[in-house]
């Protein structure tokens, strides 16, 4: 039982982490792709730029247009940084409700085991949500 149980959650783990990779990768060069896009119109730009102003002017204009997007960037990430995080025990208990419903329903172990497990890792969760709790309170 628990030798198939193995194989395919191996079988799944596998085809959940090619797919990520699959995924990341696409992503990766999409990103490529995007950079070069905008250092072509970003030279286009330039070009436009120091037709109409000269090319000291244009530079400028472009080196402080890329300041103000990288200094936008760095406020919504420490925007983003600053929010509470959301809480994940109600999460955790529900990812730890499979296992248990797995040993109660299995023969060999029984509902004892599973009541015991459930218990165990009940206790964990708990635990460890307790310990974070207090570190939270200090700082």
């Amino acid at each position: 039982m628990l030798g198939g149980l193995t194989g395919l959650v191996t079988r799944e783990v596998g085809g959940v982490v090619r797919r990520n990779v699959t995924v990341v990768v696409l992503y990766l060069l999409a990103g490529v792709l995007a950079a070069g896009a905008v250092g072509y119109a970003l030279n286009a730009l330039h070009t436009v730029l120091t037709l109409h102003y000269g090319a000291v002017t244009a530079s400028l204009s472009i080196a402080g247009g890329l300041l103000v997007a990288a200094l936008l960037m760095i406020g919504i990430a420490l925007y983003v940084k600053s929010r509470p995080r959301p809480d994940r025990r109600l999460a955790a208990a529900v990812a730890a409700a499979p296992i248990a419903a797995t040993l109660v329903g299995n023969r060999k172990f029984g509902w004892r085991t599973g009541l015991v497990g459930g218990v165990v890792l009940l206790g964990l969760i708990l635990g460890r949500q307790f310990a974070r709790g207090d570190d939270d309170a200090e700082s």
